[in-house]
C-alpha cells in the first residue's frame, strides 16, 4: 500500500478554491467590493478575516499533532507529513493512520525511518 501525506484531488481543490477565496476577499478591497455587491451585508470582513486566521491556526495544531505522530511511527521525512497537514488539514490525519497500520503489518511500500524503527 503506497500512503502518501497528499489529500485526494477533490480535497485540494476545495482547499485551494475555498482557502483561496477567503484570503482573497480578506486582503483584497476590489474582491471584497465584488462579494458585497452580490451578497450585500449578510456576512462581514472581520468574520471572514477571523476565518481565515482561525483555519491557520488549526491547521497548525494539526500540523504540529501529525509530526509528532509521524516521528512517534518511524515514518520518513514527518516534517513532510506536517507541512501537508498545515497546507491541506485533516485528511492527511486520516492517511497517517492508514500508513501507520500498513507499517503495523509490514507493508514495504511504505517508507520507514530505520532509527526509529530500532527503537
Amino acid at each position: 500500500m503506497d500512503v502518501r501525506p497528499r489529500p485526494n484531488l477533490l480535497w485540494r481543490l476545495f482547499v485551494v478554491i475555498g482557502l483561496g477565496t477567503l484570503v482573497l476577499l480578506s486582503v483584497s478591497d476590489d474582491a471584497w467590493d465584488r462579494f458585497r455587491g452580490a451578497v450585500g451585508e449578510v456576512i462581514p470582513r472581520s468574520a471572514i478575516r477571523q476565518l481565515v486566521v482561525g483555519t491557520l491556526g488549526v491547521h497548525a495544531l494539526e500540523a504540529i499533532v501529525v509530526f509528532a505522530r509521524a516521528r512517534r511511527a518511524g515514518l520518513e521525512h514527518p516534517g513532510r507529513w506536517a507541512i501537508s497537514t498545515f497546507v491541506w488539514g485533516f485528511p492527511v490525519m486520516s492517511r497517517l493512520r492508514r500508513a501507520k497500520r500498513a507499517i503495523a503489518a509490514g507493508e514495504p511500500s511504505v517508507e520507514v525511518d530505520a532509527v526509529a524503527a530500532a527503537a
